[in-house]
């Protein structure tokens, strides 16, 4: 039969083909969160590429006390203690920074950023299938905020920081993550990594045992983290520790207390010790309850059930819960406010991920509705109170380099003043570490003046307080220029600051320089429409006497007045 259908007959009817659908375009809120969920990933980031090349306070004594007479890395010292913790991980990490790196802080700083994003990633697998939409996606951005919170910016500022505490929380979360799915082999080898890492990461244990029971797993997988657990907690007990027998504090029960809320807390009031211990009380409650009824369903509940969805954020609440405890008991013999210090923010900011999932898991009714807003103000919140902390830390950002230069001239006061170890200072030039490498600089310029250099004094013209015609002023405000010593002051070259700082001896030889666009808010206040950043400090070789100090911008010097304004 012919397909066609004959004249005459009906015609059949071809059909209309299907209209092309317009393309869903993303909701906006999506779109926000997003681009808000991005941002602190981003921000984080950004610090460590913008930190300092000179490092920081531990690195230096780390390295010090883990390599031998040649500059190689000492495994004997791995049995010793630093602070109470394993120096394992980050004794070999400190190392490599200093053979590949020669020592860069910001290295450290973009290696903790690869931690902590393997971290937020184990959390964002970690999550389950409930929220869904807009909700999720919120609490996603609100973890983002917590993991990358500005409460944390020291981590990635100061890398030395960041690498020592995540050395032992990250490979710890990516454990209970594996826990969470019931992978307990990959769990229990992390969980070693992380002990080796450091001591905040020994609860794992313990967190690995509940979240094996909560799935109701098999038995060995429940004992194998406890047996482990007790071996790892008796070597940390068998290892030499070089803390103080003595503390340096009457202390009472209560002094112990304060310390372990504050580590908590801190996440919302991070210079308020009332509030943060008020706050860290309340976390410590709302862990306990949440664990408590994580046991009690399991008890009651069959064994499908929902529970399994968030075993694994029980266990992380519960490990930062007791990281808190064994963190509080070891820094409260120094005060009942230690847990104040911003090292400490990840075991806070962990925490409250680990609460806000539970609710959201959890919710119902109009916390189920309003998930959205309550996941934004915590994590935003929580971002806007760290703030505080990490405008302290960038405070010390400018200055690093009069460290380079008192370690350079062998200015051992300066050195130690800064939190470095001038007996160490052999292993570091044998190391290679900045500032002992061939592109160390006094920041004059290409050309400029550096340590050894000559300067013709006599045809350098002199500025004092007072601005000249040309908005050029500078002011020597110790009331010598010694060796050895943190020399301050300030300095504006038509208006802007110095490229750099220099200290010569009477006859201008140059034995010192120092750092350049420290802000002086009270210099541009008194002067006017010149830079926020005119301040300097320098420090000069031992034993200078009647030094001389001069500023340059663009190539040209001026020798600075100590003249009183």
């Amino acid at each position: 039969m012919s397909e066609s259908a004959p004249r005459g007959d009906i015609a059949t009817v071809e059909p209309t083909p299907d209209r092309p659908r317009a393309a869903r375009s993303p909701h906006p809120g999506a779109v926000a969160l997003w681009l808000l969920l991005l941002t602190p990933i981003v921000l984080a980031l950004a610090e460590a590429v913008r930190s300092p090349r000179m490092n920081y306070w531990d690195f230096w004594r780390v390295i010090g006390i883990t390599t031998d007479a040649n500059g190689s890395l000492d495994p004997a010292t791995f049995t010793e203690l630093y602070n109470e913790h394993p120096v394992v991980l980050v004794a070999m990490l400190f190392w490599a920074d200093a053979k590949l790196f020669a020592g860069s802080n910001a290295a450290l700083g973009i290696a903790t950023f690869v931690l902590a994003l393997a971290t937020y990633l184990a959390l964002w697998r970690m999550l389950p299938e409930k929220p869904t939409g807009l909700p999720r996606l919120a609490v996603l951005t609100a973890l983002s905020l917590l993991v990358f919170s500005s409460a944390g910016t020291d981590y990635y500022g100061a890398g030395w920081m960041g690498i020592q505490w995540f050395a032992g929380i990250a490979p710890a979360v990516v454990a209970i993550a594996f826990a969470h799915r019931g992978h307990t082999v990959p769990a229990t080898i992390l969980a070693v990594v992380a002990s080796l890492g450091h001591g905040a990461a020994f609860p794992v244990w313990i967190a690995l045992a509940l979240i094996a029971w909560l799935r109701r797993d098999r038995p060995w997988k429940v004992l194998l983290p406890l047996v482990l657990g007790l071996g790892v907690l008796i070597l940390w007990r068998l290892a030499t520790s070089n803390e103080p027998g003595s503390p340096p504090a009457i202390l009472g029960a209560d002094t112990y207390f304060g310390s372990v809320v504050t580590v908590l807390g801190r996440t919302w009031a991070a210079s308020t010790a009332d509030t943060a211990m008020v706050c860290g009380v309340a976390m410590l409650v709302a862990i306990g309850l949440a664990v408590t009824d994580a046991v009690k369903r399991r008890g009651t509940a069959p064994e499908q059930t929902d529970q399994v969805n968030d075993a694994g954020w029980v266990g992380l609440g519960l490990h930062m819960a007791l990281a808190a405890v064994l963190i509080g008991l070891g820094r409260g013999r120094y005060s009942n406010i230690e847990g104040l210090s911003a090292r400490y923010a990840i075991i806070g900011l962990l925490a409250v991920g680990a609460l806000l999932v539970l609710l959201a898991v959890r919710a119902q009714g109009r916390v189920q509705r309003y998930l959205v807003p309550i996941a934004l103000v915590v994590g935003l919140g929580t971002y806007a109170v760290g703030s505080s902390s990490a405008y302290l830390l960038r405070k010390d950002y400018p200055t690093q380099p009069v460290l380079a230069v008192a370690m350079q001239t062998g200015a051992a006061s300066v050195v130690k003043k800064m939190n470095a170890y001038p007996e160490f200072l052999p292993k570091y030039r044998l190391l290679g570490v900045y500032p002992f490498t061939p592109d160390f600089t006094l920041g004059c310029g290409a050309g400029g003046p550096e340590l050894g250099s000559r300067i013709d004094v006599a045809a350098t013209p002199v500025i004092t307080a007072a601005p000249n015609a040309e908005r050029t002023a500078g002011f020597i405000e110790s009331p010598a220029v010694t060796g050895d010593t943190t020399l301050t002051g300030w300095a504006f070259l038509g208006g802007e600051q110095p490229d750099c700082v220099l200290v010569t001896d009477a006859a201008g030889t140059v034995v010192g320089g120092g750092a350049v666009g420290l802000p002086r808010r009270d210099v541009a206040t008194e002067f006017g429409t010149i830079t926020g950043r005119a301040g300097w400090e320098a420090v000069a070789r031992p034993g200078l006497k009647d030094g001389l100090v001069f500023a340059s911008r663009e190539g040209r010097l001026y020798r600075l007045s100590p003249a009183a304004p």
